[in-house]
């Protein structure tokens, strides 16, 4: 929805669009994040990071610890929810709230590695779950602006990290190009990721907490 912003009598500014990214933190994480590391595959890597996301995408598959994952995000996933059944103008959307779980990773960085400028396609909302996370070392994901190189930026992207701590998940536009910088302490860095559909199409599995 459209915000104006009043400049003086005879001027104002419209902010025609705007870019949502929903964040929360899960509530008894130090318990939580026991329960996620024990149900967390062996590590393997591939490329320059720890993943096993090759191993169920390719398989179409979800991984062993999904429900362990979902049973914990579940109350973030219904608050989205809870505002997603209208749009701004009160019109009901297409699905309403429906989201189907598409799949679902882990991701471990160590000192150097990194995950370069990328975004998880057109599918509907994507997010991220921060397991071993330290702000005082880490860095948190950096998103790119979709609206390119707008006016008044001095002919650069606009970048937004949000303010992380372990525990905080992260909910945001599938398109939107994000990265992950480099790790650059001794400490692993370790997030789950998982992707929504917003609409059915071939769902693997259906997620609704409604």
């Amino acid at each position: 929805m459209a915000t104006t912003h009043t400049l003086n009598s005879n001027a104002e500014v419209i902010e025609m669009f705007s870019v949502s990214l929903y964040k929360f933190s899960i509530p008894n994480w130090e318990e939580e994040k026991k329960l996620i590391l024990e149900a967390l595959p062996e590590e393997k890597v591939y490329s320059d990071i720890c993943t096993d996301f090759f191993d169920n995408s390719n398989e179409r598959k979800l991984p062993s610890y999904t429900d362990v994952v979902l049973d914990i995000v579940s109350p973030a996933i219904r608050t989205l929810q809870s505002t997603l059944g209208r749009g701004p103008d009160g019109q009901l959307l297409t699905h309403g709230a429906w989201m189907g779980l598409d799949n679902m990773w882990y991701q471990t960085e160590y000192k150097g590695q990194k995950h370069d400028i990328h975004n998880h396609g057109t599918i509907g909302w994507s997010s991220v779950l921060y397991v071993n996370y330290n702000p005082e070392v880490h860095t948190a994901t950096k998103f790119l602006s979709p609206f390119g190189y707008g006016a008044g930026t001095g002919g650069l992207v606009q970048r937004f990290q949000p303010d992380i701590k372990e525990g905080d998940f992260i909910i945001f536009d599938s398109n939107i190009m994000h990265e992950a910088l480099p790790n650059e302490s001794d400490e692993k860095r370790t997030i789950i990721s998982l992707n929504f559909q917003t609409s059915p199409l071939i769902p693997i599995k259906q997620y609704s907490t409604k």
